[in-house]
């Protein structure tokens, strides 16, 4: 029997959950951003803005959906900071759009990222923790925080910017400590330049709704990449399996263990790891001749 998060059945959609407009610091207005990615391919999009909760109900299309939400930030000792990203199911989001936290913002109702997540997910939305690398903070700081559907494995305006938006090792501190948190990959776009889209997530639902997608990513039915793309990951008969698009290296990584495909000419398209039956986990990394990577999330093997 196979050990799997993707779905067997479905079809991938792309989409980036973590995006700014003028609403904020972004440039672009929210037509303008939405556009932009219905234009190159995006199947959805959450408009995040900082301290300002985001609805946009009339962007969406029936080929184009906008979730709900926004991004809150806490400022830390020595110059560190949470940015978590929340984001909302139309039907049962409980938040109207334009809200500014301003009450909130005075008291200890958003004072640490466990409240802002806890409060977040009583009116109806989920939250992800956002760059942990960019925002300098140690991993003691975040690894034991519970309830998170996930957090930023990659932020593109981060890695391009200031070499600093690949938070691999964050992740792995997470799976640790048995924290079962999904990995995600966004944007972060703030300016719609010619580097602006180069994170994403590759949700694999059911249906094209926003139901369809808020079910994919609560079942991890998704993968977060920057570039290559995951067809399949799965455990079977004692063995990890994974297919992607071209690439030099597959990797699989357990709690103590790992194992490494590569090719010089970029044609690795199929991998298999033997397990030795006694890992907790197994998550996949891909990587394409350009640098870029694709992070599954991990199949857990053992009912803790």
């Amino acid at each position: 029997m196979q050990k799997r998060t993707l779905y067997q059945s479905g079809k991938f959609y792309k989409g980036n959950l973590h995006t700014h407009t003028t609403r904020s610091d972004g440039s672009g207005e929210p037509w303008e951003v939405a556009e932009r990615y219905r234009q190159e391919g995006y199947s959805f999009l959450a408009i995040t803005d900082h301290w300002v909760y985001g609805v946009h109900e009339a962007l969406n299309r029936e080929d184009f959906l906008i979730f709900p939400g926004t991004e809150l930030d806490l400022e830390m000792p020595e110059r560190k900071d949470h940015h978590l990203v929340s984001i909302g199911l139309p039907e049962t989001n409980r938040i109207p759009d334009d809200y500014r936290f301003e009450e909130e913002r005075t008291g200890n109702t958003l004072c640490t990222p466990q409240r802002i997540l806890e409060y977040m997910a009583q009116r109806g939305n989920v939250t992800i923790y956002a760059h942990p690398y960019w925002s300098k903070v140690d991993s003691t700081d975040i690894k034991d925080i519970h309830g998170l559907l996930g957090m930023e494995i990659y932020n593109h305006v981060a890695e391009f910017e200031d070499s600093n938006g690949n938070s691999e090792t964050y992740y792995d501190h997470f799976l640790f400590v048995r924290n079962r948190t999904y990995c995600f990959a966004s944007d972060d776009t703030h300016e719609l330049g010619p580097h602006s889209l180069g994170g994403f997530i590759m949700a694999k639902a059911r249906e094209l709704t926003h139901r369809g997608i808020f079910e994919a990513l609560r079942d991890g039915s998704f993968y977060a990449s920057s570039g290559p793309l995951i067809h399949d990951f799965y455990v079977e008969d004692g063995a990890a399996c994974a297919l992607c698009s071209g690439c030099t290296d597959i990797y699989f990584k357990t709690p103590h263990r790992s194992g490494h495909l590569h090719d010089d000419q970029g044609n690795l398209e199929s991998g298999t790891f033997v397990l030795n039956g006694d890992e907790e986990y197994v998550r996949l990394v891909v990587k394409n001749a350009a640098g870029e990577k694709a992070w599954s999330q991990p199949i857990w093997l053992w009912l803790l």
